[in-house]
């Protein structure tokens, strides 16, 4: 089983995409949710999370801003590379240039389907797995 982490700023959107899937079927379990970047990262001190899933725009810490911390934190400690996935609204390149350039797994734009988000999960679990039997 794989833990998940849920960041967006709008709590229907957190709760939305919990129940959207049966998500242990598929392999993983939602271990915390966070509604900012900040809480998010005080959340990964305490949980040991393999998938991110984050909103760019939000208040107090932005999700690229969160992402690029995550990020300079797992090369200071040594700890694996999270698989992330960025759900937004906001299709301007800039964004998805600056979150591919952190080495994020996907860019989706909201809103996401059943069977989109499966896919994702079903890529992401293999890669999990890849990265677990080396």
């Amino acid at each position: 089983m794989f833990n998940v982490q849920i960041v967006d700023d709008e709590p229907i959107i957190r709760m939305g995409i919990e129940k959207m899937l049966n998500w242990n079927a598929l392999g993983f379990e939602i271990v915390c949710m966070a509604q900012n970047g900040k809480q998010a990262l005080e959340q990964l001190e305490v949980e040991k999370i393999d998938v991110i899933i984050t909103d760019i725009e939000m208040p107090i810490m932005n999700g690229l801003d969160f992402i690029k911390e995550v990020r300079q934190q797992e090369a200071s400690t040594g700890v694996a590379s999270r698989e992330v996935v960025v759900l937004t609204a906001y299709e301007d390149f800039e964004y998805a240039r600056t979150a591919i350039k952190y080495g994020i797994a996907e860019y989706v734009l909201k809103p996401v389907d059943i069977e989109e988000m499966t896919q994702i999960l079903s890529r992401l679990k293999e890669r999990l797995e890849e990265r677990k039997s080396i």
